[in-house]
C-alpha cells in the first residue's frame, strides 16, 4: 500500500462523508436512512474525537477509508468498552485498506486501556464477519430482524474482542488527545 494512516482532521469530514454516504444510500451495512449534512457529520466526528480515535487511510491526498471507536453505551460502568466501525471507499475495496485500518484502530484502543471492543454487523455482511474473526473477534450475540431497511428485515451479529486484562481496579481510559500516539 502506498498510502498512510493518520488521525482524521475536521477538514476531512467531507471526504469521509463521501465514503459513508453510499453505504447509507445503497446498503443495509448501516441502518442509517438519511445521509447527514456535512455540518452534522462534522459535529459527530468532533464529539467522538473528544475521547476516541478516528483515523483515515490517505493515498496521494485522497482519503480512501476510515475507522473510529466510540462508546458502546454511555453509563459510567461501560467506560472500558468500545464499539468500532471501519468503512472503505468502493474503488479501494479489496486492497487491504480495511485490514490496515483495523490493525491500527485496535492498537490505539488497546493503548487507551479499553478492555473490550464490540462490533455490530448486519448478518448479510459475511466479509465483515470474516474480517473480524481474522482479528480474534468472537460472536457473542445475535438479534433477529432488528432493523428494517430497503423493504427487508435485517438481523445483526454481535462480536467482541478482549483488548486488555480485566484488572481490579481497571486502568483509567486515556482520552485520545492525551495518548501521544504516533503512526
Amino acid at each position: 500500500m502506498k498510502g498512510k494512516i493518520r488521525f482524521a482532521k475536521p477538514e476531512d469530514a467531507k471526504a469521509i462523508l463521501g465514503i459513508y454516504a453510499p453505504y447509507i444510500k445503497n446498503t443495509a451495512i448501516t441502518f442509517e436512512y438519511e445521509v447527514p449534512s456535512e455540518e452534522e457529520f462534522s459535529a459527530r466526528m468532533a464529539e467522538i474525537q473528544k475521547k476516541y480515535p478516528w483515523i483515515v487511510y490517505e493515498e496521494e491526498g485522497k482519503i480512501l477509508g476510515y475507522a473510529y471507536g466510540g462508546p458502546e453505551y454511555t453509563r459510567a460502568a461501560y467506560q472500558w468498552t468500545v464499539e468500532t466501525s471501519v468503512y472503505v471507499a468502493a474503488e479501494a475495496s479489496g486492497k487491504g485498506i480495511g485490514t490496515a485500518l483495523y490493525e491500527k484502530i485496535l492498537d490505539i484502543l488497546k493503548k487507551q486501556n479499553f478492555c473490550v471492543c464490540y462490533v455490530l454487523i448486519n448478518d448479510d455482511n459475511e466479509a465483515s464477519v470474516k474480517l473480524h474473526e481474522k482479528y480474534g473477534f468472537k460472536q457473542n450475540g445475535f438479534r433477529k430482524n432488528c432493523g428494517y431497511k430497503f423493504e427487508k428485515w435485517h438481523s445483526v451479529v454481535f462480536m467482541e474482542k478482549q483488548l486488555n486484562e480485566f484488572s481490579v481496579p481497571p486502568k483509567a481510559i486515556i482520552p485520545i488527545n492525551e495518548l501521544n500516539y504516533e503512526f
